[in-house]
């Protein structure tokens, strides 16, 4: 199915202004979560997070609203013809998911960064949100319909307080592979069909294979158990977080899926990292616009003298998520494992892009699909139909947010 819609584009009306409005400083796009190259890598924290140490994110407010186009309401309705996420619970292990009028499935879930006083809704990082209206956003997201189970584990602006931390101290922030574990352990208690991760830990592979990942394993190995399908961001290249040929935390583990961010019909973004071994995933990794946690929506993240679009990994991840709530509806007896099949399955041949609607369409020999009549439309143009229909997916806006960064004053720590 082919259209004229420009691929990558967003169907939004372009407005100028801001100098900076385009500006992508490197790190501004990273997104990894705390993972020190020394050390123990796995800690179990000390005690609940104070208030923020660091003032909170802020959004740059956007006038403007997702204003879907003809083609791209066509395809949503085919594609929520076939699933709409009904039914399915989706957990969102991120730095939180503020309330929104988009997001009226939205749940509380465990919070791991403030345990004494927990608001798992409470996005400090500008993050989760952003991530959680890819997933069902009611204009944007894939699975509309679907549960979006919030679940806090990690902020760049909370740090551990055990009692004899010093104000002036930066060590201790908060999100560890050890909260990551539990967060999992949390959304299979709370029945999570799906599991999406966007914030990761990256460390060399000479660290990699000291690190005690014994916690994880459990954890993964109990979500595969259930049912419960992982999917985390494959990480963003950056100078001090995540660089080329690191180990990632949970990518890289063998029941999760790694997906990496498209930067266009044909090239993965040159900031988002492969997978060391194993299949490769990819969606798109730049949304012209996000659910704002302030309510309404936003262009950006605000920096000092600029506003940082949102790109990355992290927004590429909940795309897959998304689709494979799609597929947990329309297909309610398949495993976590048979889940991952039918998208690696439908995934295009070289960076296995994923188009939901092809997704949710797909044919694989090893399964029987359910009957549905699918209505063809001619082809129109030569671009490429995949990367074209992602767009048209997340209802005008091109699914809003793909990696911005969360973290930058964590060092390492930091969200895909």
């Amino acid at each position: 199915m082919h259209h004229s819609y420009p691929p990558h584009s967003s169907p939004l009306p372009k407005f100028s202004g801001r100098s900076g409005f385009s500006r992508r400083a490197a790190g501004a796009l990273t997104a990894c979560v705390v993972a020190a190259t020394g050390g123990p890598i796995i800690a179990v924290p000390t005690a609940s997070a104070r208030e923020p140490d660091r003032d909170c994110a802020t959004a740059h407010p956007s006038p403007l609203a997702p204003e879907p186009s003809a083609d791209q309401r066509s395809y949503r309705t085919q594609l929520h013809s076939f699933a709409t996420g009904n039914g399915v619970r989706v957990a969102v292990i991120d730095t939180g998911v503020a309330r929104h009028e988009q997001l009226p499935n939205l749940t509380a879930g465990a919070d791991l960064v403030t345990q004494d006083e927990p608001d798992p809704h409470r996005d400090c990082d500008l993050h989760g949100t952003v991530v959680a209206g890819i997933i069902a956003g009611q204009d944007i997201g894939i699975a509309p319909r679907a549960e979006v189970r919030a679940i806090r584990q990690t902020s760049a602006h909370y740090r551990q307080y055990n009692g004899t931390t010093e104000d002036t101290d930066e060590g201790n922030t908060t999100g560890s592979l050890d909260t990551l574990a539990r967060a999992i352990h949390h959304a299979v208690e709370d029945n999570a069909r799906i599991i999406n991760i966007s914030v990761v830990s990256c460390v060399p592979q000479q660290t990699a294979e000291r690190v005690d990942r014994s916690r994880l394993d459990e954890a993964l190995a109990r979500a595969e158990d259930a049912g419960a399908v992982v999917i985390a961001a494959s990480g963003n290249i950056s100078p001090g977080s995540c660089e080329e040929g690191d180990y990632v935390f949970p990518a890289n583990s063998p029941t999760v899926l790694s997906i990496s961010a498209q930067e266009d019909a044909h090239a993965l973004a040159e900031y988002s990292l492969t997978p060391i071994d194993g299949p490769q995933l990819s969606a798109h990794g730049f949304v012209p616009l996000a659910l704002n946690p302030a309510g309404g929506w936003a262009d950006g993240k605000n920096e000092q003298d600029s506003v940082a679009q949102f790109h990355g990994t992290s927004f590429a991840a909940p795309v897959v998520s998304g689709t494979a709530a799609l597929l947990a509806e329309r297909y309610p007896e398949a495993s976590a494992a048979d889940i991952r099949r039918r998208l690696l399955s439908a995934g295009e041949p070289g960076n296995g892009f994923i188009d939901p609607l092809a997704a949710v369409t797909h044919i694989d020999g090893n399964y029987a699909a359910p009957q549905r009549n699918l209505t063809i439309h001619p082809a129109t143009n030569e671009h490429s139909p995949a990367a074209l229909r992602t767009g048209w997916v997340l209802g005008g806006l091109v699914l809003l947010l793909t990696g911005l960064a969360v973290a930058r004053g964590l060092g390492r720590s930091q969200a895909t």
